[in-house]
């Protein structure tokens, strides 16, 4: 992936967010969002940034498939985002904001 596209999606998936990412770990400090820039943004490859954008979107109501290295977010049985990836979080990473893009 390019960095241009990287750091759109991280973009969109930071205004997806708001200011903070809750981690619900009493060992794990929450991720301030408004403090960072573009370039700080890791949910391109940071689990810990990245599980909590997946739950909130499962929390919307899509069904979201975790696979290897493919990832598939569905909203209904018409409409789904699937990707492969080198990596696991790179498919994810790709479902994610594909689906944001579409629901924005």
């Amino acid at each position: 992936m390019d960095h241009q596209k990287i750091r759109d999606g991280n973009d969109l998936i930071s205004s997806f967010m708001g200011s903070t990412i809750k981690i619900d770990q009493d060992d794990v400090k929450d991720i301030p969002l408004a403090f960072l820039k573009s370039p700080d943004l890791k949910f391109h490859q940071s689990w810990k940034w990245l599980m909590p954008v997946v739950i909130k979107i499962e929390d919307h109501g899509a069904v979201i498939h975790i696979k290897q290295n493919s990832c598939s977010v569905t909203i209904d049985e018409n409409t789904s985002y699937q990707f492969e990836g080198e990596s696991k979080i790179e498919a994810v990473w790709q479902a994610v904001v594909a689906y944001l893009e579409a629901e924005q």
